[in-house]
């Protein structure tokens, strides 16, 4: 079976890349610590996708990079035996500084004594969302945060909002903590005049489940097609609460199309295709949000955590959980062409500020400052 990685275009577990450091830059080894997840464009996954696209991003700053990731696995028993072996690649290494992609990591690396450690730390979650408090994974992503905070020689975070809560609440030191946003590649998701769209299509892509708001957006939607009979709905991407929300969805007596996973070939002409993106997620950030806005179509996102400050006024942002102010926000995308054009214009220019570049040179810069300061 080919190695993943070099199916990727990176470098082999544990090897050096060879290309050499930009001059102007300090010259070291940063390793790039990724469990539990894997570098990859096609797993669905978020962080899996910033991976890929960091990866990819630092090598083209010439960056001396070493990548240790355990390979792609889904659950616990996995995840553990990633974890095992995360321990020996961390023990079979020494770098410059180790800059580690999850909490997880992050307070692995710290506690074998590897350093200097940046961690970056996506959301807050196991914090913020009570009914993820009892469960084990989240008492351990909770001890490996505060690890992470106490000893970690940086922090990144996507979000100014991230930061705030970190300082307010976890007692984090502010002038350690550097916000670096995600980014979108342009080179894939832009505007395609040339794809019809569907005055008519409301889309969601992302993972099915209720978690990120697609039963709510299912009870919108009943609502919309009362007064917009010829509205359909698109559901893209996969799940464990597929098959529930197609049972809510027939209950309702609609037609909604359930794509599965969506290649990213299949994405930009998808999202251009629709009058509107919507994320209802309850509990934060999607890139797919960023992606459609880039592609021109309107977005609305629910009102969550870090979603004001990335959509800004590019988008409609509704109360999480609320199906009738959901309805509301789409019938008027639908309803109204001068809002769609104000939303597709709006949504371009503040996609354009994000890029994936931009998050890898602010990365090496984080890291080459804990280098020079080590």
């Amino acid at each position: 079976m080919p190695d993943p990685l070099n199916l990727l275009g990176l470098q082999p577990k544990l090897r050096k890349n060879e290309m050499p450091s930009d001059g102007e830059r300090p010259s070291y080894e940063l390793c790039l610590v990724c469990y539990p997840f894997f570098p990859t464009k096609d797993s669905g996954r978020g962080v899996d996708r910033y991976l890929y696209e960091l990866i990819e991003n630092l090598r083209g700053l010439r960056t001396n990079l070493r990548v240790l990731e355990q390979g792609s696995s889904v659950g616990a028993w996995a995840a553990g035996q990633k974890l095992c072996r995360l321990v020996a690649d961390l023990l079979s290494v020494r770098s410059g500084v180790y800059h580690a992609v999850t909490t997880m990591a992050g307070a692995t690396a710290i506690l074998l004594g590897r350093g200097p450690v940046v961690v970056t730390i996506h959301d807050l979650l196991p914090f913020q969302v009570t009914s993820y408090n009892p469960s084990l994974k989240s008492a351990f992503a909770r001890k490996c945060t505060q690890i992470s905070v106490a000893r970690a020689a940086a922090l990144i975070v996507p979000f100014r909002v991230t930061k705030d809560e970190l300082v307010a609440s976890h007692g984090a030191l502010a002038s350690k903590i550097h916000v670096v946003n995600y980014g979108v590649d342009h080179a894939t998701y832009y505007p395609r005049p040339a794809v019809q769209r569907s005055t008519r299509r409301v889309l969601y892509v992302g993972e099915v489940s209720c978690a990120k708001g697609v039963d709510v957006l299912i009870n919108a939607f009943a609502r919309v097609r009362k007064a917009i009979p010829d509205a359909e709905l698109v559901i893209g991407g996969k799940g464990r609460d597929r098959a529930q929300l197609e049972s809510l969805s027939e209950s309702l007596g609609l037609s909604a199309q359930f794509l599965g996973f969506v290649p990213e070939a299949d994405l930009p002409e998808l999202y251009a295709s629709a009058a509107v993106m919507v994320f209802p997620s309850r509990y934060g950030f999607g890139l797919s949000s960023l992606e459609a806005m880039a592609c021109g179509t309107p977005v609305i996102v629910a009102r969550t955590l870090d979603a004001p400050e990335f959509v800004s006024d590019a988008g409609l942002l509704v109360t999480p959980g609320d199906a009738e102010e959901l309805a509301s926000s789409i019938g008027r995308i639908l309803a109204e062409p001068s809002l769609r054009e104000e939303l597709t214009t709006k949504g371009i220019a503040r996609a354009a500020q994000y890029s994936w570049s931009a998050t890898a040179e602010k990365t090496r810069a984080v890291c080459d400052a804990v280098f020079a300061e080590r």
